[in-house]
């Protein structure tokens, strides 16, 4: 959505993903927020929800006391992808299978599962169009995969075609139901182009066209917020997803550097379950890709609590756990801290 620029009273650029002045009360239509739509969408196949975690219309979704009764439990793949399409998703199939095996009804696959090329513009061979009837392999592979196993899948971050732009490709999570449907997408907004001292020069902005759409979706009664690794720095996103559109989960699909993960993946994810009462899930790459790049893994749930409940340090898998909304009704009980942050309103 194109927007024009914004200025605060000292006259700086405010991007329109921060932009609050002309923000509405959230209600339990997620109304679009200035400047950046939300898409919510939900499906009560699988539900075993026995209370709302919705507001009342016109009551701010946060309330610590709403009731909510959801239990979801939920599979984050690690996996150490690489430029070979066929084989990245071979592994998106195993491990899937694992998860559902071990019961899962959510499964998150990290952000590049299907391509992790040595140079950013590598991508653009695999990207794939997610409307109208094109059906390429990475979307069927899920589409099958949710409906054989009845999962919903969240393919962390896949390559998009961009209309009109030859260059560049979204950086997309896409959203698949248990019957095999694209239900959602959401196409990353903050793109990672960074030097790091002593490591690798990333230039996302180089092949990648940044997203204007934050997203919520209703999965087995909880709402899932969608985020994509560089994401994770930018607190006012959460924020945004949870005191606004009451998210109670957070998902955070990532190819975290080895430099950047050792210093900094615990801390911000952690923070982000603390400051926002929420669950937690983080899907990661692992291992080295190719001579340029590494990840860091280590993919893990955090409780509302800040509590890290399930880790994989390394090597594929699954990280498996019970999400609990009743978990996070009684911590924004405790302490109702998305009700006392002024600032925000």
């Amino acid at each position: 959505m194109a927007t024009s620029p914004q200025s605060d009273k000292a006259g700086r650029w405010v991007p329109p993903l921060l932009d609050r002045g002309k923000r509405e009360p959230a209600t339990d239509s997620l109304p679009q927020v200035t400047g950046i739509p939300v898409l919510t969408t939900g499906d009560d196949r699988g539900n075993a929800m026995t209370g709302s975690a919705s507001a009342p219309d016109g009551a701010e979704a946060t309330t610590a006391a709403a009731p909510t009764g959801w239990q979801l439990r939920v599979g984050a793949v690690q996996l150490c992808a690489s430029d070979d399409l066929g084989v990245n998703l071979a592994t998106v199939r195993s491990l899937t299978a694992r998860a559902a095996a071990d019961g899962a009804r959510l499964v998150v696959l990290p952000e590049c599962f299907s391509f992790l090329g040595r140079r950013e513009g590598d991508k653009l061979a695999i990207a794939e169009a997610f409307d109208g009837a094109d059906r390429g392999p990475v979307l069927g592979t899920l589409r099958e995969l949710a409906a054989q196993h009845g999962v919903w899948i969240v393919g962390g971050g896949t390559p998009e075609l961009v209309t009109g732009d030859a260059r560049r490709t979204y950086n997309t999570a896409l959203v698949v139901d248990p019957a095999g449907q694209l239900v959602s997408r959401y196409r990353k907004v903050h793109l990672f182009d960074v030097d790091i001292p002593g490591g690798a020069t990333l230039r996302e902005s180089d092949a990648t066209a940044r997203g204007n759409d934050l997203v919520v979706v209703e999965i087995a009664g909880a709402k899932v917020g969608l985020t994509i690794c560089y994401d994770l720095r930018f607190p006012e996103l959460y924020r945004q997803l949870v005191k606004d559109h009451g998210a109670e989960v957070l998902l955070v699909p990532a190819a975290f550097t080895a430099h950047t993960g050792a210093a900094h993946w615990h801390l911000l994810l952690r923070a982000r379950a603390v400051e926002n009462q929420a669950w937690v899930v983080a899907a990661a790459q692992h291992g080295q890709h190719n001579e340029k790049r590494e990840s860091y893994g280590h993919s893990l749930v955090v409780d509302p609590w800040g509590t890290v409940v399930a880790e994989q340090a390394a090597g594929d898998g699954v990280v498996m756990a019970t999400l609990d909304g009743a978990i996070v009704a009684k911590r924004r009980t405790q302490m109702p801290c998305l009700d006392h942050a002024v600032l925000w309103r």
